[in-house]
């Protein structure tokens, strides 16, 4: 991040033929992730918010994969699970709303194999798994399928376009933009 990040938005004003002054809100991903990215990406918002004095909006990782699951399968319900180490998930389940937003930001947690594994199960319904879980997980999520659940596999992998989505939809709807917003580390108890 910290080698490329300015170089990359300098790339991308020019690519875009727009500048600085001509924006007004910036997007981030407010994690759960790396310490040191989500630190050095955050930090660049701050600052170019501060200086430029343009509002800020951050949007859960968990939540941005919700957004692209929507776009690729058109399911409303979408469990993200993002892998932390090689014993803890950061699991979310998700509904998408008829007007576009995104409930189920107070479900984001850490949990063990096993409880995820739990938690699928109790599911009812059909759900798109969108995750960078390996054949193994996707194997045994299979196993404890039964009749009330359907599970469609995404691998993950977003752009900025999805962040920039999930922003219009919330401005449609006329949501609040706050002024502070917590970040989920890669090692956060949520």
């Amino acid at each position: 991040h910290i080698k490329c990040i300015l170089q990359l938005l300098n790339n991308f004003l020019q690519e875009k033929n727009i500048t600085l002054s001509q924006i007004s809100l910036l997007g981030y991903n407010l994690g759960p992730g790396n310490f040191t990215s989500l630190r050095i990406g955050i930090a660049i918002i701050e600052s170019l918010s501060y200086v430029l004095n343009i509002p800020k909006i951050g949007i859960s990782h968990l939540m941005i994969l919700a957004e692209q699951s929507w776009k690729i399968k058109k399911i409303k319900n979408v469990i993200s699970v993002i892998k932390c180490n090689k014993n803890l998930l950061y699991f979310a389940v998700y509904k998408r709303t008829l007007k576009g937003l995104w409930i189920g930001k107070k479900s984001e947690c850490l949990l063990s194999y096993d409880i995820f594994f739990k938690k699928i199960i109790l599911l009812k319904g059909i759900f798109t798994l969108i995750s960078d879980i390996d054949q193994y997980i996707q194997n045994n999520v299979k196993k404890i399928l039964n009749k009330n659940l359907e599970i469609i596999f995404i691998n993950k992998s977003y752009s900025s376009e999805d962040i920039i989505s999930i922003i219009s939809t919330i401005f449609f709807n006329k949501k609040k933009i706050k002024k502070h917003y917590q970040i989920n580390y890669i090692k956060n108890i949520f």
